[in-house]
């Protein structure tokens, strides 16, 4: 006589399963990205509006010793009135100075983007420039990709 095992309790899962709870959770984590990459480009735009804001500053303070705007970031540098490590701190971005005389100054800070073997580019899923002038308003904004699920461009400026 052969006994039969299907009354046997089965341990495990079977593949149709695994395949619906991963389909769940792909859905899960699709709607979770695009507000996760927005979250992380906000915190990189506030980092780069504080580094605009000690741009400001060190140009009010170089302004107070020479009577005119210093014309690059290296001149504010060697007055040691800006930390050379200013570009570390937002590496995803290039922080200049556009123009400056006696009586005005622009910075800016433009997003980069980096190619498949790490170099920097200027054409990516993010894009844009913030700024500052002698007034100390920083202004501009930086776009991301549009997205699938709302068709929307999120925009991104410095949150102060």
């Amino acid at each position: 006589m052969i006994k039969s095992n299907r009354s046997a309790k089965r341990n495990g899962f079977s593949l149709i399963e695994v395949v619906v709870t991963m389909t769940i959770i792909a859905v899960l984590v699709s709607f979770a990205t695009p507000s996760m990459s927005r979250a992380m480009e906000q915190s990189h735009a506030d980092l780069v509006g504080a580094g605009l804001r000690s741009i400001s500053v060190a140009q009010r303070f170089y302004w107070l010793d020479n009577r005119t705007y210093a014309p690059n970031l290296q001149t504010l540098i060697d007055a040691d009135l800006l930390d050379g490590n200013i570009t570390v701190t937002a590496a995803r971005y290039e922080f200049s100075i556009a123009a400056a005389d006696d009586t005005t100054f622009q910075a800016q800070a433009r997003r980069r983007s980096f190619d498949d073997e790490g170099n920097s580019v200027y054409t990516g899923a993010w894009q844009g420039t913030f700024t500052v002038d002698q007034t100390g308003v920083i202004g501009g904004v930086v776009q991301g990709p549009e997205s699938p699920i709302s068709n929307a461009t999120p925009q991104i400026s410095p949150s102060f």
